[in-house]
Protein backbone atom coordinates (compact mmCIF):
# COMPACT_ATOMS: atom_id res chain seq x y z
CA UNK A 1 0.00 0.00 0.00
CA UNK A 2 2.69 2.36 0.82
CA UNK A 3 4.04 2.03 -2.22
CA UNK A 4 0.98 2.60 -4.34
CA UNK A 5 0.43 5.64 -2.07
CA UNK A 6 4.15 7.00 -2.82
CA UNK A 7 3.59 6.74 -6.99
CA UNK A 8 0.55 8.38 -7.09
CA UNK A 9 2.02 11.03 -5.27
CA UNK A 10 4.84 11.18 -7.84
CA UNK A 11 2.31 10.85 -10.30
CA UNK A 12 0.17 14.09 -9.02
CA UNK A 13 3.25 15.64 -8.16
CA UNK A 14 3.97 15.69 -11.81
CA UNK A 15 0.69 16.81 -13.04
CA UNK A 16 0.70 19.91 -10.55
CA UNK A 17 4.00 20.60 -9.75
CA UNK A 18 5.50 20.70 -13.51
CA UNK A 19 2.70 22.00 -16.09
CA UNK A 20 -0.22 23.59 -13.96
CA UNK A 21 -2.89 24.59 -15.92
CA UNK A 22 -2.73 28.33 -14.77
CA UNK A 23 0.71 28.97 -15.36
CA UNK A 24 0.00 27.15 -19.28
CA UNK A 25 -2.97 30.04 -19.77
CA UNK A 26 -2.03 32.65 -17.49
CA UNK A 27 -2.33 35.35 -20.53
CA UNK A 28 -5.24 36.94 -18.66
CA UNK A 29 -2.92 37.58 -15.58
CA UNK A 30 -0.46 39.53 -17.24
CA UNK A 31 -2.81 42.71 -18.35
CA UNK A 32 -1.30 46.04 -18.01
CA UNK A 33 -1.85 48.14 -15.49
CA UNK A 34 -0.11 50.24 -12.60
CA UNK A 35 2.53 48.30 -11.07
CA UNK A 36 4.10 51.01 -8.45
CA UNK A 37 4.29 48.93 -4.77
CA UNK A 38 2.21 46.17 -7.05
CA UNK A 39 4.77 43.83 -5.89
CA UNK A 40 4.18 43.77 -2.57
CA UNK A 41 0.52 43.89 -2.76
CA UNK A 42 0.35 40.59 -4.37
CA UNK A 43 2.64 38.96 -2.16
CA UNK A 44 0.55 39.77 0.45
CA UNK A 45 -2.09 38.63 -1.23
CA UNK A 46 -0.43 35.54 -1.90
CA UNK A 47 0.30 35.32 1.96
CA UNK A 48 -2.95 35.94 2.68
CA UNK A 49 -4.85 33.34 0.42
CA UNK A 50 -2.36 30.21 0.54
CA UNK A 51 -0.09 30.86 3.19
CA UNK A 52 -1.67 31.94 6.97
CA UNK A 53 -3.82 28.61 7.63
CA UNK A 54 -3.37 25.53 5.97
CA UNK A 55 -4.54 24.87 2.66
CA UNK A 56 -8.37 24.00 2.06
CA UNK A 57 -9.30 24.25 -0.99
CA UNK A 58 -13.29 25.32 -0.17
CA UNK A 59 -12.28 27.48 2.46
CA UNK A 60 -10.33 29.68 0.37
CA UNK A 61 -12.95 29.57 -2.93
CA UNK A 62 -15.53 30.73 -0.80
CA UNK A 63 -13.11 33.50 0.58
CA UNK A 64 -12.09 34.63 -3.23
CA UNK A 65 -15.95 34.60 -3.30
CA UNK A 66 -16.60 36.87 -0.64
CA UNK A 67 -13.86 39.26 -1.59
CA UNK A 68 -16.20 39.27 -5.29
CA UNK A 69 -13.50 38.27 -6.87
CA UNK A 70 -14.66 37.19 -10.58
CA UNK A 71 -14.53 33.42 -10.97
CA UNK A 72 -13.24 32.69 -15.00
CA UNK A 73 -12.34 29.22 -14.90
CA UNK A 74 -14.43 26.25 -12.81
CA UNK A 75 -13.93 22.95 -14.28
CA UNK A 76 -13.46 18.99 -12.51
CA UNK A 77 -12.18 16.49 -14.90
CA UNK A 78 -10.77 12.69 -14.42
CA UNK A 79 -6.85 12.47 -14.41
CA UNK A 80 -7.49 8.57 -14.11
CA UNK A 81 -10.28 6.22 -13.17
CA UNK A 82 -10.04 7.13 -9.65
CA UNK A 83 -8.16 10.71 -9.27
CA UNK A 84 -9.98 14.02 -10.01
CA UNK A 85 -8.96 17.28 -10.52
CA UNK A 86 -10.96 20.50 -9.78
CA UNK A 87 -9.48 24.17 -11.44
CA UNK A 88 -10.88 27.49 -10.39
CA UNK A 89 -9.03 30.78 -11.38
CA UNK A 90 -10.68 34.06 -10.11
CA UNK A 91 -9.47 37.54 -10.76
CA UNK A 92 -9.26 40.77 -8.92
CA UNK A 93 -7.88 43.76 -9.05
CA UNK A 94 -5.93 45.00 -6.05
CA UNK A 95 -5.25 49.29 -5.41
CA UNK A 96 -2.45 48.62 -7.24
CA UNK A 97 -3.76 46.35 -10.11
CA UNK A 98 -4.76 43.15 -11.39
CA UNK A 99 -4.09 39.74 -10.25
CA UNK A 100 -5.37 36.27 -10.82
CA UNK A 101 -5.88 33.51 -8.37
CA UNK A 102 -5.39 30.10 -8.90
CA UNK A 103 -6.53 27.08 -7.07
CA UNK A 104 -6.24 22.96 -8.05
CA UNK A 105 -7.44 20.52 -6.03
CA UNK A 106 -6.52 16.59 -6.80
CA UNK A 107 -8.20 13.95 -5.03
CA UNK A 108 -8.17 10.09 -4.42
CA UNK A 109 -8.00 6.86 -2.47
CA UNK A 110 -4.36 8.18 -1.23
CA UNK A 111 -4.10 11.56 -2.37
CA UNK A 112 -5.80 14.63 -1.64
CA UNK A 113 -3.38 17.44 -2.82
CA UNK A 114 -4.09 21.68 -2.83
CA UNK A 115 -2.61 24.35 -5.06
CA UNK A 116 -2.99 27.76 -4.51
CA UNK A 117 -1.41 30.39 -6.18
CA UNK A 118 -1.07 34.17 -6.89
CA UNK A 119 -0.04 35.80 -10.91
CA UNK A 120 0.41 38.95 -11.85
CA UNK A 121 2.61 41.10 -13.62
CA UNK A 122 5.93 42.76 -12.09
CA UNK A 123 8.39 45.23 -13.83
CA UNK A 124 11.29 43.43 -11.92
CA UNK A 125 11.18 39.93 -11.56
CA UNK A 126 14.81 39.79 -9.93
CA UNK A 127 13.28 42.52 -7.46
CA UNK A 128 10.13 40.14 -7.23
CA UNK A 129 12.26 37.06 -6.39
CA UNK A 130 13.90 38.76 -3.46
CA UNK A 131 10.81 40.42 -2.44
CA UNK A 132 9.21 36.73 -1.82
CA UNK A 133 12.31 35.64 -0.37
CA UNK A 134 12.15 38.31 2.32
CA UNK A 135 8.23 38.71 2.82
CA UNK A 136 7.60 34.69 3.37
CA UNK A 137 11.08 34.41 4.97
CA UNK A 138 12.63 31.54 2.10
CA UNK A 139 15.72 30.23 2.54
CA UNK A 140 18.25 30.36 -0.85
CA UNK A 141 18.24 26.72 -0.34
CA UNK A 142 15.93 26.16 -3.99
CA UNK A 143 16.20 23.92 -7.21
CA UNK A 144 15.59 25.43 -10.95
CA UNK A 145 13.97 23.57 -13.77
CA UNK A 146 12.38 24.69 -16.71
CA UNK A 147 8.63 23.18 -17.46
CA UNK A 148 7.48 21.59 -20.80
CA UNK A 149 6.51 24.96 -21.77
CA UNK A 150 9.65 26.95 -21.51
CA UNK A 151 9.19 28.41 -17.86
CA UNK A 152 11.71 29.22 -15.57
CA UNK A 153 10.59 27.56 -12.10
CA UNK A 154 11.96 27.92 -8.90
CA UNK A 155 11.36 25.42 -5.71
CA UNK A 156 11.34 25.69 -2.34
CA UNK A 157 10.72 22.13 -0.82
CA UNK A 158 9.23 21.06 2.64
CA UNK A 159 8.72 25.24 3.07
CA UNK A 160 5.62 24.80 5.41
CA UNK A 161 6.31 21.26 6.60
CA UNK A 162 5.98 17.74 4.90
CA UNK A 163 5.04 17.50 1.02
CA UNK A 164 4.28 21.26 0.99
CA UNK A 165 6.31 22.87 -2.31
CA UNK A 166 6.38 26.53 -3.44
CA UNK A 167 7.12 27.54 -6.70
CA UNK A 168 7.59 30.68 -8.48
CA UNK A 169 7.52 30.99 -11.86
CA UNK A 170 8.73 33.16 -14.46
CA UNK A 171 5.86 33.32 -16.95
CA UNK A 172 8.13 33.17 -20.35
CA UNK A 173 7.79 35.95 -22.91
CA UNK A 174 5.90 38.16 -20.46
CA UNK A 175 6.04 40.39 -17.47
CA UNK A 176 4.13 37.76 -15.58
CA UNK A 177 5.09 35.87 -12.54
CA UNK A 178 3.30 33.09 -10.58
CA UNK A 179 3.88 31.98 -7.02
CA UNK A 180 1.90 28.70 -5.51
CA UNK A 181 2.03 26.74 -2.75
CA UNK A 182 1.23 22.53 -3.06
CA UNK A 183 0.31 21.09 -0.22
CA UNK A 184 0.54 16.99 -1.72
CA UNK A 185 0.16 15.36 1.78
CA UNK A 186 -0.80 11.74 0.99
CA UNK A 187 -3.96 10.10 3.36
CA UNK A 188 -2.82 8.34 6.04
CA UNK A 189 -3.29 4.28 5.33
CA UNK A 190 -6.63 2.86 6.84
CA UNK A 191 -5.46 0.13 9.54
Amino acid sequence: MRVTMIGIGVILLGTIHSVSAFAATAEHATATGPLKNHDDAVINAFEVMCTLEPENFEHISARAQAMVMRKSVDKTEKQSPDITRHLEVFEGNLTTGPFSLLLEKISGPTINATNCGVASNTPNKRAYFDDIVRTLHLSQNTSKRTGSNGNTVTTWDNVYGPHTFLDLTDLRGSDGVLVQLLDASAKSEKP
